[in-house]
C-alpha cells in the first residue's frame, strides 16, 4: 500500500498558497497513492476552507483529515465538537486511527491561546476499544495534529508537562502504551513545521514539515523553521510483510539534495542538516568519519532542529564531502557547499 501524508497548508495566508498547494497535490498524486492523510491546519479563515474544498474536490482517492488547532479558528469544527471527532478505517489491510486532540479553551491572561491538546479519558477509551480486536500483525497508523512524542517544547525553551499544552499532548504516554502490542506501527503528525522522526520502542513517530513552508512571509521562496526543510510531504509505503518505509519529498524540487552544509551564523556552529534524518540515519564526512545528531534535550540545542549533525568547531571548509544512508536503504554521496544564515 502507498499513501501520502501532508500537513499545515495554511491556505489564504501570505501569497502563492493556491499555486503551492496545487503543485503539492499534483506531486502527491504522481505516486498513485491509495490514500491521502491530511494532518490539519487548513487555514484560519472560512475562505481557506472554501479553497481547500475546491482544490480537493476532484481528488480520485480518499482523504482522511486530522483536525489541527486552526480548524477551530476557521470554523471547520465547532468549539463544542472540538476534541471529539475520532474515527478509524481499514484500507488495503492497513488500519488508520485518526485522533482529534485539539480542545477549545476560553483564553485567559495566563493562557492566551484558545485551544490546548489533550488525550482525555473518553478518547483513550475510544482508542482502546478501536484497537481491541485488531490483530497485532496488522499494520497500524495513528494520526494526530500534535505529536505524541516530541522534543519541540524543550528545544524552544518551554517546560514539558505544562498545564493546557499547545506543543505536546497531555496523556500522550497512555496513547503510546495502547500502540505497544502492534508490530508494525507508526504515528503521523504536523503542527511543528519541521521534520522530526524518531522511535519509541518499535513505534516510529513521524512529524512532517509544512506544505506551506512559510509562504505568509516569502511565498514559495521559503523554507520551514527551524529545520530549513523545503516545503513538502511524506510518501509512505507498507509492503506485503507489513514493513513501513517513508521519505520526505519537496514538491517544488523533488530531486533536491536531501541535506545541506549549514553554518549557523548566530552561534558559529556548523552542521550537516539532513532534512529528514532520524536517529537511525547514518551520516559520515570525509576525514571525520561518522557524525552524531545533536542531543535534542540538551540546553545547547535550543532553537535547533533534531536532524542537525554537528561538525567540529574548527571545521571551516567551504565544501564538504558526505555520505548519508537512510534506514530504508537509500544512500547518497554528496559534495555540499557551505550555506550560512540564521534559522528564521
Amino acid at each position: 500500500m502507498k499513501l501520502t501524508y501532508f500537513t499545515d497548508i495554511h491556505l489564504c495566508e501570505g501569497h502563492d498558497f493556491r499555486h503551492g498547494f496545487e503543485r503539492c497535490l499534483e506531486s502527491m498524486l504522481s505516486h498513485q497513492p491509495q490514500l491521502l492523510v491530511n494532518g490539519g491546519d487548513l487555514g484560519i479563515t472560512p475562505e481557506a476552507l472554501t479553497l481547500y474544498d475546491e482544490l480537493t474536490r476532484e481528488i480520485p482517492v480518499p482523504i482522511l483529515h486530522s483536525n489541527g488547532n486552526h480548524e477551530i479558528c476557521s470554523g471547520y469544527i465547532s468549539r463544542q465538537n472540538a476534541g471529539t471527532t475520532h474515527h478509524s478505517t481499514d484500507i488495503a489491510g492497513v488500519h488508520f486511527a485518526i485522533l482529534d486532540l485539539v480542545r477549545y479553551f476560553e483564553p485567559t491572561q495566563a493562557h492566551p491561546a484558545n485551544w490546548h491538546v489533550l488525550a482525555d479519558e473518553t478518547l483513550l477509551a475510544w482508542l482502546e476499544a478501536d484497537l481491541s480486536d485488531l490483530d497485532p500483525q496488522t499494520p497500524l497508523f495513528l494520526a494526530s495534529h500534535v505529536a505524541l512524542s516530541t522534543s519541540f517544547p524543550i528545544r524552544n525553551g518551554l517546560q514539558p508537562g505544562m498545564e493546557f499544552p499547545t506543543n505536546e499532548v497531555a496523556n500522550a504516554d497512555r496513547v503510546l502504551e495502547l500502540l505497544q502490542p502492534f508490530n508494525s506501527v507508526a504515528t503521523l503528525h504536523g503542527h511543528d513545521h519541521e521534520n522530526c522522526r524518531h522511535f519509541v520502542d518499535q513505534i516510529e513517530v513521524m512529524t512532517t514539515a509544512a506544505v506551506a513552508g512559510a509562504w505568509w512571509k516569502n511565498g514559495l521562496d521559503s523554507r520551514c523553521t527551524p529545520g530549513r526543510e523545503p516545503p513538502g510531504y511524506r510518501l509512505i509505503e507498507v509492503d506485503d510483510d507489513g514493513r513501513i518505509t517513508n521519505r520526505y519529498i519537496p514538491y517544488l524540487s523533488p530531486d533536491e539534495e536531501p541535506a545541506e552544509y549549514f553554518a549557523h551564523t548566530p552561534s558559529g556552529r556548523r552542521f550537516i542538516n539532513v532534512y529528514d534524518g532520524s536517529p537511525k540515519t547514518q551520516v559520515e564526512v570525509d576525514d571525520l568519519g561518522p557524525l552524531n545528531p545533536i542531543d535534542p534535550l540538551a540546553e545547547s540545542s535550543l532553537g535547533l532542529s533534531p536532524h542537525f549533525y554537528e561538525l567540529p568547531v574548527d571545521y571551516d571548509r567551504a565544501k564538504v564531502r558526505t555520505r548519508i544512508r537512510f534506514e530504508d536503504g537509500r544512500s547518497y554521496a554528496l559534495e555540499l557547499r557551505q550555506r550560512s544564515g540564521g534559522l528564521e
